[in-house]
C-alpha cells in the first residue's frame, strides 16, 4: 500500500487535508513540524507539507513525489507549474475532486471519481442485498458507506446504476478496508474491483471519466 507523510504547519486548511486522506487509499504518517521525517517514519510515496517547512529545509531531503501547500489567493486547490517540485495553493475550502486526482496523480495510482449514490452490496454466494451509499469509484476499486459489517478480504457483489446503461451495474469486488468517516461517524470500507470482463471495464472506465 502507498505511504503519505504529513508535516504540518500551523495554518487552518490542515484539518480539511486530514479528513481528504482518510478517502486515499493509503497509509498516512504525521511528523511534528522541524522533526527530520527519517526520524519519525518509513520512506513514503507522498510528502505533503506546508510552504513555510518546506522553506527551511535542504534541497532533496523528501522522497517520493512532493505536495507543497501554499496560502494562495485561489479558494480550491490549484496545481502550479514548476520543473520538479509540485506545488499548489490550498486553503480551507480545498476542492474534494481536485484534492483526490492530484493526490491520486502523485501517488501513480488510479484517478477517482465523486459520486454519491445508493448502491447495492450482496455477499459472494447471498441471495440478501445490503442497500448502502457510494462515496467514490476508480477504476480499481470504490469506496462506500455499508451498515452491515463486512471482513477484510471479504467478497461481495456491488450493483449501481450507470447514466446512460440499460440496466443497473454488478462488479464483483474483495473488501480491502475500513475506515469511520469524521463528518458523520459512518462505517466505510474500501473495495478492489475482482475478475472483470473486458465488458465490466469498458462500462467502468465510460463511468469513472465520465463519458456518456
Amino acid at each position: 500500500m502507498k505511504r503519505i507523510l504529513l508535516i504540518e504547519d500551523g495554518r487552518p486548511f490542515w484539518p480539511r487535508i486530514r479528513d481528504l486522506l482518510t478517502k486515499v487509499n493509503a497509509v498516512v504518517a504525521e511528523v511534528p513540524p522541524g522533526e527530520p521525517p527519517a526520524a519519525a517514519a518509513p520512506p513514503s510515496d507522498l510528502v505533503i507539507i506546508g510552504d513555510t517547512g518546506f522553506a527551511s529545509r535542504p534541497r532533496g531531503w523528501w522522497t517520493g513525489a512532493l505536495l507543497v501547500l501554499e496560502k494562495g489567493r485561489a479558494p480550491d486547490l490549484v496545481t502550479a507549474i514548476g520543473p520538479g517540485d509540485r506545488q499548489v495553493a490550498a486553503s480551507s475550502s480545498i476542492d474534494e475532486r481536485a484534492f483526490l486526482a492530484l493526490t491520486s496523480r502523485l501517488l501513480g495510482v488510479s484517478e477517482r471519481r465523486l459520486f454519491h449514490a445508493i448502491i447495492g452490496v450482496k455477499r459472494a454466494g447471498q441471495v440478501h442485498v445490503h442497500m448502502g451509499a457510494s462515496r467514490e469509484f476508480s477504476l480499481t476499486g470504490l469506496s462506500f458507506s455499508l451498515a452491515e459489517e463486512l471482513q477484510p478480504d471479504e467478497r461481495i457483489v456491488v450493483s449501481f446504476f450507470v447514466p446512460g446503461a440499460r440496466s443497473r451495474v454488478s462488479l464483483e469486488a474483495a473488501v480491502a478496508r475500513s475506515f469511520v468517516d469524521p463528518e458523520d461517524g459512518s462505517r466505510c470500507y474500501g473495495a478492489r474491483f475482482v475478475g472483470l470482463s473486458a465488458e465490466e471495464q469498458t462500462v467502468l472506465k465510460r463511468f469513472v471519466w465520465d463519458q456518456e
